[in-house]
């Protein structure tokens, strides 16, 4: 009789680890499934911001054809960096390829990390130009505009630099924010599961 309850309390041991992997693949999976959902609805909301700035680029570069001399070069320099910024937005928040999905959980949580990541260091070293090069063009643009009522440009270029600046902080600010609101949880959760991989830990029951 003893011998006959040690053996189910083995087996209900053994029955135990297999739950425990089977929960911790389940989390593996339920991370994989949310991270999938919020890239659908980050692709969404990326796409109605590319719809805007395309429109705006557009915009521009129709009035360029119009203007002469400083402020042409402006408009066509402002139009530009908007088609780049286009382009930046598209190729920077594609979904991942079906493949990805398939690759060991190590290496996908690693490019999950930075595909989720507000900024790295790809987005500040396109980022940086990028809106130097949007300032720019607003600048001459704003300069041309409104220089016949004042007597200097220094004034102006001095109003303009303060207002872009204060713009991008404003929006880098609001971005990260709303950022935090929307993705920073999950982002936490994979940033954990890639440190315990990287520990070489195989268990994730801490997540």
């Amino acid at each position: 009789m003893e011998l006959d309850d040690f053996k189910k309390k083995d087996k209900k041991n053994m029955d135990f680890t297999k739950v425990d992997d089977n929960s911790t693949s389940d989390r593996i999976d339920d991370m994989i499934n949310l991270f999938r959902s919020h890239e659908k609805n980050q692709r969404k909301k990326v796409l109605n911001i590319i719809v805007f700035i395309l429109s705006l680029a557009t915009i521009y570069i129709a009035i360029m054809s119009s203007q002469n001399g400083i402020a042409q070069l402006g408009y066509f320099i402002l139009g530009m960096s908007l088609f780049v910024a286009v382009l930046y937005l598209w190729f920077r928040y594609r979904p991942l390829s079906p493949k990805s999905y398939s690759l060991p959980h190590k290496q996908f949580v690693e490019i999950a990390v930075r595909k989720l990541s507000y900024f790295n260091t790809i987005d500040y070293i396109i980022l940086i130009p990028l809106l130097g090069f949007i300032g720019t063009g607003g600048g001459i643009v704003f300069i041309s505009r409104l220089s016949r009522y004042t007597g200097t440009n220094i004034l102006l270029i001095i109003i303009w630099v303060l207002f872009f600046i204060s713009l991008c902080v404003i929006g880098f600010w609001a971005g990260k924010k709303n950022w935090q609101k929307e993705y920073g949880e999950i982002h936490k959760k994979i940033v954990e599961m890639k440190n315990l991989y990287s520990s070489g830990r195989n268990s994730l029951e801490e997540i």
